[in-house]
């Protein structure tokens, strides 16, 4: 290195050190001794990371008694009973009956039992509500009325963190970080969970044992980590406060150390450039000391992408659905923000080579099937690919008018895809069950006995076939092969062709035989590569997928199954909505002339940067996926990929590389390193490629660091007294 270059790199501390520590006495360490010299200190100023800032209401029509409270994060708005009845279902439910169920063999007789009794409860008495109809604000069958009150303030803790658009909040709700240091030392005010979401409430102790005082040398500057860094600014004028926040904490002329965790790292690039563009880079030169950034995302974090694209639950599985977090994350306009940028980007997925069947147009004749008109009517369509591939079963939403012979379904909430094998197999066959939803009591005893021992038999059969799910059985079709109804019929415009499915002769629920009655639809059949070029807009042929690669990384158990690899710009493409996560990346990231999406030369305009990295531990860094099977739903949001649990790291490309349902994480080994459990080694490691162009770069590495954890590590707090106790012209 040229002598000017101060860089210091790879610098471990003592490994018997504790990783995580409660707040301690201080050393007397020289670090520590130059801190209590107040004419020696530096003062700093804290930028939290993303969901780091605490949020409170400021106005809510909905709920007006939060005015004024916490909201992030706040468990008693999300609901405690809410969350164990959540936790209760999901031990004691099976498969979703909504979504695709792939399962395969024959469920243990103990299951068998459990899914029928479940049945039982759930479908014998009342008329049940359809599930996927929104909240109408009433109690559900079974319900307990304190769990339905926490579940309608779950329901309104969403509505008040979601946004209506990249730059709006919903209707009659306002939020606004909390200010100072008690907007980022803890997430809760609770006692009892208060420990648990510490966020720099350690960093805060051990500055404020070395006489660090808020307001006068030192600072915090939350934000509302939902909005994009343009947002903030156009909304809150959030980078105008900071530079006002800086300017006040820099009375000696100094300098101010900007101490940034995660993606505060990326609020404070772009306030550095914001600062640059309006104030000329004196300005910077003048008031900004050093840079103090830890689990950088220079080059974004790959599990954000996964989090934004395929849903996640945010940390809060015990209060929220995957529904509920994919609406969230893809509802924050912040969220590109932390997508991986520069080459790792097109690395990012590798994506099953599948076919996919696509049935629309769903109705169900259904005369002298003993079906009540007051009840609800779901269908359900199982498709078996043979070859060991096993099966996939979707159910409609309930039918939108039945009246006792007829069904009709809402064609905007029933269009099924069916993906599977990348070329249709001749055994594949379809069949369908249509299920009723509700059953009034009989007035004869008698009869209300026998049709309840019969719907016994049929939901036992049901479980044992994996099949459990909403409704009682009423009628089966006969199993038909796929290939033969796409063949029998004349495709129209969009490719599709009329299909049936005739329903067998059955015995009904007072003991009589049922005739006649079908299941109608359209289908069609698309390959591998119209799956590709149709449904992913991916240009160019499946066989150039591998370019540049020397090996294939994803592979399968069969070899028949192959995988491509899928750009990060390709996979968020396919959802092409106003208001989708690339929709919001291009519009405002990629049009900001503050923000640099290439990731290459673009070192801070600042003299001094240290970077503090965890290292040596697992972190994600790219995704096998399939495209999902599901009912497509125009009203709700819908993951078009789930990770596929089957795909595994090809032998070639293992080094360093481990795979576990879908996720391959480096993991630390000879010869090569990982990241801090968020951010992969070479988005932390990318300030390296900034020695040049500051006075001095710093590279510290925590092994065994994890991304929150460091925060809270004895070897981070040295590093920052460290930096701050220098003197003002030293890095």
């Amino acid at each position: 290195r040229v002598s000017k270059y101060s860089v210091r790199c790879e610098a471990h501390f003592d490994s018997t050190l504790p990783h995580r520590l409660r707040p301690r006495a201080m050393d007397s360490s020289p670090a520590s001794a130059a801190a209590q010299d107040h004419g020696c200190r530096l003062p700093i100023l804290i930028v939290p990371g993303f969901m780091s800032s605490a949020l409170r209401v400021e106005r809510s029509e909905e709920q007006s008694t939060w005015e004024g409270k916490r909201i992030w994060l706040s468990l008693d708005k999300l609901g405690l009973s809410a969350a164990v009845a959540a936790a209760t279902r999901s031990r004691n439910r099976g498969p979703d009956p909504g979504g695709a169920d792939e399962s395969t063999g024959t469920r243990s007789a103990f299951r068998v039992a459990k899914a029928t009794t479940k049945g039982l409860m759930q479908h014998f008495d009342a008329e049940q509500p359809d599930p996927d109809e929104k909240d109408d604000g009433c109690p559900q069958a079974h319900e307990p009325l304190q769990v339905f009150r926490e579940r309608c303030l779950r329901n309104s803790w969403v509505n008040h963190i979601m946004l209506k658009s990249p730059t709006e909040e919903m209707e009659g709700v306002r939020l606004k970080p909390i200010e100072g240091l008690e907007g980022i030392d803890f997430l809760t005010e609770s006692a009892l969970t208060k420990p648990l979401t510490s966020v720099f409430s350690h960093v805060i102790e051990e500055l404020k044992q070395v006489g660090y005082e808020e307001g006068v040398d030192l600072d915090a500057a939350p934000y509302d980590w939902r909005f994009a860094p343009s947002v903030l600014q156009a909304r809150d004028r959030y980078f105008d406060h900071l530079r006002v926040r800086v300017e006040a904490l820099d009375r000696k002329g100094t300098g101010v150390v900007l101490l940034g965790h995660s993606m505060g790292n990326k609020t404070i690039m772009y306030f550095l450039r914001y600062m640059r563009a309006n104030h000329g880079q004196n300005w910077l030169d003048t008031h900004v000391h050093t840079w103090l950034c830890a689990g950088g995302p220079h080059l974004g974090a790959p599990q954000a992408a996964r989090c934004t694209l395929l849903g996640d639950r945010m940390g809060l599985d015990a209060f929220l659905n995957m529904q509920e977090g994919l609406i969230m994350a893809q509802s924050f306009s912040s969220s590109p923000w932390l997508l991986p940028i520069g080459a790792q980007a097109s690395n990012l997925f590798y994506v099953r080579r599948q076919g996919a069947l696509e049935i629309r147009g769903l109705e169900a004749g259904l005369p002298g099937r003993w079906i009540s008109s007051k009840n609800k009517v779901v269908v359900t369509l199982e498709v078996s690919w043979g070859n060991d591939d096993g099966r996939t079963s979707l159910r409609s939403s309930a039918a939108s008018s039945f009246d006792g012979k007829k069904a009709l379904y809402d064609a905007d909430r029933n269009f099924f895809r069916f993906c599977g094998p990348a070329e249709l197999p001749p055994c594949a066959v379809l069949v369908a069950i249509v299920k009723e939803v509700g059953m009034p009591k009989r007035r004869i005893p008698l009869c209300h006995l026998g049709s309840r021992a019969c719907d016994c038999v049929r939901l036992a059969k049901e479980a044992a076939r994996g099949r459990g799910g909403l409704g009682v059985p009423r009628a089966f079709s006969v199993e038909k092969s796929i290939r033969e109804l796409w063949a029998a019929g004349r495709p129209d415009k969009d490719g599709f062709v009329d299909a049936q499915l005739p329903l067998k002769v059955d015995m009904g629920p007072s003991g009589l035989f049922q005739f006649g009655g079908s299941v109608r639809f359209q289908l069609r059949w698309r390959g591998a590569a119209e799956v590709q070029t149709s449904l992913l807009g991916v240009a160019r042929p499946l066989a150039e997928t591998r370019i540049g690669l020397e090996a294939p990384r994803v592979c399968h158990a069969k070899g028949s199954i192959v995988y491509d690899r899928l750009s990060l710009s390709e996979a968020g493409g396919v959802d092409d909505s106003p208001n989708a996560p690339m929709q919001v990346w291009r519009k405002y990231y990629e049009g900001d002339p503050l923000y640099d999406e290439t990731g290459s030369q673009d070192a801070p305009p600042v003299k001094r940067v240290v970077a503090v990295h965890g290292v040596n531990v697992p972190t994600e860094t790219f995704y096998a996926i399939r495209l999902a099977s599901i009912r497509v739903d125009a009203t709700q949001r819908q993951p078009v990929f789930v990770l596929d649990r089957e795909a595994k790291i090809c032998p070639a490309a293992s080094n360093g590389l481990r795979m576990s349902g879908g996720i391959a994480s480096e993991i630390p080994g000879a010869g090569h390193g990982s990241g801090d459990g968020v951010v992969p080694l070479y988005s932390m490691n990318h300030v390296r490629e900034w020695a040049r162009d500051v006075e001095s770069l710093r590279v510290e590495h925590l092994d065994k660091a994890g991304h929150r954890e460091m925060l809270c590590d004895a070897r981070f707090h040295k590093i920052i007294l460290d930096v701050a106790t220098s003197p003002p012209n030293v890095a």
